[in-house]
């Protein structure tokens, strides 16, 4: 891991993570402190990667999947950017879908991610 870009350590981490039978093989990408900003899990490892079971995280993966076009990544100093297109129903022209884009950025520390923000709004409660 020393040698990865920002951009691979993400991508590794996504690809474990979108799989909750892999989840657990993404804690080697996380630091121990791992702060989540979503308001809708909790930080730390054991955290995101027990929210990768859940319902909630299925039905955000079936709404990012397959996605239209390659993710794109920018990446300042130790901050990661990733854009990702999602094709989503048109709630005026049911049948026809719109595209739009869904945005995360982690800060890496000591080759790990450390800390991930994204544009998700507080869930109910179930």
């Amino acid at each position: 891991m020393s040698g990865d870009q920002p951009k691979d350590i993400v991508l590794k981490m996504m690809s474990l993570l979108v799989d909750p039978s892999t989840s657990e093989q993404a804690r080697q990408y996380l630091s121990e402190s791992y702060v989540q900003h979503n308001p809708n899990i909790d930080s730390g490892a054991d955290a995101i990667i027990e929210w990768t079971k859940t319902d909630q995280a299925r039905e955000a993966r079936e709404s990012m999947r397959p996605a239209p076009e390659p993710p794109v990544f920018v990446t300042e100093g130790d901050k990661v950017v990733m854009m990702l297109a999602r094709d989503l129903p048109d709630p005026d022209d049911p049948g026809k879908t719109y595209r739009s884009y869904w945005f995360d950025m982690w800060r890496i520390e000591d080759g790990k991610l450390a800390e991930h923000w994204d544009g998700a709004p507080k869930e109910a409660a179930e």
